[in-house]
């Protein structure tokens, strides 16, 4: 199954990002440092953000 892009918020402040399902590295936000996602081997662990929306 081919990843997808995510537009995502934070969830320790008000700003939005967008990051790949499947992610192989640690994302943090760019605002206040907490981490958004953790890679498992497949489909990224997020971790401190909800979906907002799924990008094609």
């Amino acid at each position: 199954m081919a990843g997808k892009f995510l537009r995502v918020n934070c969830n320790d402040c008000p700003s939005e990002h967008i990051l790949f399902s499947r992610a192989s590295t640690a994302i943090s936000c760019p605002i206040c440092g907490s981490t958004l996602a953790l890679p498992t081997g497949g489909k990224a662990d997020l971790v401190g953000c909800s979906i907002v929306e799924e990008l094609n």
